[in-house]
Formats: structure tokens, C-alpha cells, sequence
């Protein structure tokens, strides 16, 4: 039985119970630099996460929660799960298109990648899960800030 076509564009690891928000995704683009390829010229399986994280960050700032709010909110968000599905090769000066859902976050933050190439193949899926933690004794903090939160919604509620 074939999968339906937008399972198959939304990739393996995208479970059917999520939310898919318009306002909760970002893109981000890079080309692939020298020093994230192997002696073959492919990219090294770590470096795919600092591709995540353009396509995080970007949508932390359209959220207004960037990195640096979350410091000044004496929060730290380590990534605490990750599920990574390596599809193609990328090689060095390929142009990868990082795309980002959020698809949960009233206790944590969970998000969904896709990575396109520049013939539009996915090339890499990933799910990370962050977790808010106080930064001065590093204790778990039990659900998202109530900034973040009203923030989401408005944008849901704007959508």
C-alpha cells in the first residue's frame, strides 16, 4: 500500500497526531562548507545538527524566544532526545534548504526537520526534544514559560 503524499512529504518520523501549524515552521537555508565534509567530499553525519539548529533558531526569532530571552529568563534548553533518519548523501557546496514544525510545546519542545537538497530531495529527518531548565541549579522546569506559550497561540490565533 503506497503512503499517502503528504506523509510522504512530511517524512517517516512525523507522527499523525501532531499539529501542523503554518505559524509554527520556519526554513533556513546554508551551503554546505569545506570543513563539514569528510576526506570523500560528503557530509559528515554530526554536522547535520548545526543545520537543525539555523532552521531552530530562525524559528525562535520569528517567535520572539531566541536564545538570548531564554538566558535572560534564567532558562537553559538542552536538546534531551533526538530521532535522525539519514536518507542521501550531501556533499560539500550543496545547498541545503532546513525546514522546522514545531509540533509541541506546553511542557517541552519538540521539533521536526526536513532537509531538502537543491534538486528538492529529502535528504535528512530529525526530531529534537528540548526541555526548559533553570539555569542557576540546573532543576527541570515543569512546562514551557506562559511568554512562550501566549506567544504560540497568538501567532495560532493570527494564522
Amino acid at each position: 500500500m503506497a503512503e499517502p503524499a503528504a506523509r510522504r512529504r512530511l517524512g517517516r518520523l512525523w507522527q499523525r497526531s501532531w499539529p501542523e501549524h503554518p505559524a509554527l515552521r520556519a526554513d533556513a537555508s546554508c551551503v554546505v562548507p569545506f570543513q563539514d565534509a569528510d576526506p570523500t567530499g560528503m557530509v559528515w553525519h554530526g554536522n547535520y545538527f548545526r543545520y537543525y539548529d539555523l532552521a531552530r533558531i530562525a524559528l525562535l526569532d520569528a517567535l520572539e524566544f531566541d536564545y538570548r530571552r531564554m538566558a535572560a529568563a534564567g532558562q537553559i534548553w538542552p536538546i534531551v532526545e533526538t530521532q535522525v533518519r539519514y536518507l542521501r548523501s550531501v556533499r560539500y557546496g550543496e545547498t541545503l534548504r532546513i525546514e522546522v514544525r514545531m509540533v509541541e510545546w506546553e511542557f517541552r519542545l519538540r521539533l521536526h526537520y526536513l532537509i531538502y537538497n537543491s534538486s528538492d530531495e529529502l535528504v535528512n529527518e530529525a526530531v529534537t526534544v528540548q526541555v526548559p531548565v533553570a539555569a542557576a541549579d540546573e532543576q527541570l522546569i515543569i512546562g514551557a514559560p506562559k511568554s512562550l506559550c501566549e506567544r504560540i497561540e497568538a501567532r495560532l490565533t493570527d494564522a
